[in-house]
């Protein structure tokens, strides 16, 4: 059974023109601007519930004096180097976080078709680490899991999963569970374990110890990497929890972002699966 573990790999670009890795870094440029306009969209409407903003409306503006922005400026990246950084209303400095996420989406999408070439698999893969990034940054400052981003990774699942078999293996075969199974089998899991750690929490301390937007996001993984997966992605999000409390110790006091943490475990999980570091050890 082909997946992405055993696909073939290109590890080249020779099979692309120029004009193809252009268009396509053009691409993953905009991908990776509409990203980060998501996440200061969402973020904002934590912020100030007096001024709602949607995925598509208001047209960009300056967060500080609130001029709409030129569409040059607009540009990913360059519209960044052509402002120097700096409103050209305002002149106060621009998030260099723009700039970054840009920067990051460029990069892993070269990455992904150095790999896998132009594929149903590079598709889904850069489509997950869209849904991914946006996750774990709005975790990671504001707690906040959104639903319908998180009812994206479960969907990305099942049809991944049922369709292509992105991510499932002949092991789940022996078992006789077949793709949607392996993906049902993962969310039901993955919800169910953490509401239930939850549920043990409430009864002794009479409040939430993990908020809903995990079980669904853990569910979410389930769905993508099947039920043998969760153990380790669990193990691998606590892991960076930690790490992550003892060097951010004052920002995290009181709570830490455990959407985020889960979500670096199972990219953790990945690489290992990918690269097959564990394989003399476990089987998943």
């Amino acid at each position: 059974m082909v997946n992405i573990f055993n696909f073939n790999h290109l590890n080249s670009f020779d099979s692309f023109s120029y004009i193809e890795l252009i268009l396509y870094s053009l691409f993953l440029l905009s991908i990776g601007s509409f990203a980060s306009s998501i996440i200061f969209r969402l973020s904002s409407n934590l912020i100030n519930n007096n001024k709602r903003l949607s995925i598509y409306s208001p047209r960009s503006f300056c967060p500080i004096c609130n001029k709409t922005i030129k569409v040059i400026n607009l540009l990913p990246v360059f519209g960044f180097l052509l402002q120097k950084g700096k409103c050209s209303s305002c002149k106060n400095n621009i998030s260099p976080f723009y700039l970054f996420t840009e920067i990051s989406f460029l990069v892993f999408g070269l990455a992904i078709v150095f790999f896998y070439g132009f594929d149903i698999f590079s598709f889904l893969l850069l489509f997950l680490f869209f849904l991914f990034y946006i996750l774990f940054f709005l975790d990671l400052k504001f707690y906040y899991l959104p639903l319908p981003i998180n009812l994206l990774v479960i969907v990305l699942g099942f049809i991944g999963n049922s369709f292509f078999n992105i991510f499932v293996n002949d092991v789940y075969l022996l078992f006789d569970i077949s793709p949607f199974l392996f993906s049902l089998y993962g969310f039901v899991i993955g919800y169910v374990s953490l509401w239930l750690v939850n549920f043990i929490f409430r009864l002794f301390y009479k409040k939430d110890g993990i908020g809903g937007g995990d079980f669904i996001l853990f569910g979410g993984l389930g769905s993508l990497f099947g039920p043998f997966s969760l153990g380790l992605i669990l193990f691998f999000g606590a892991l960076t929890g930690c790490i992550i409390f003892l060097f951010f110790r004052k920002k995290f006091e009181l709570q830490a972002p455990l959407g985020s943490c889960l979500i670096l475990g199972s990219v953790f999980y990945f690489f290992i699966k990918n690269f097959e570091l564990l394989n003399n050890y476990i089987v998943l």
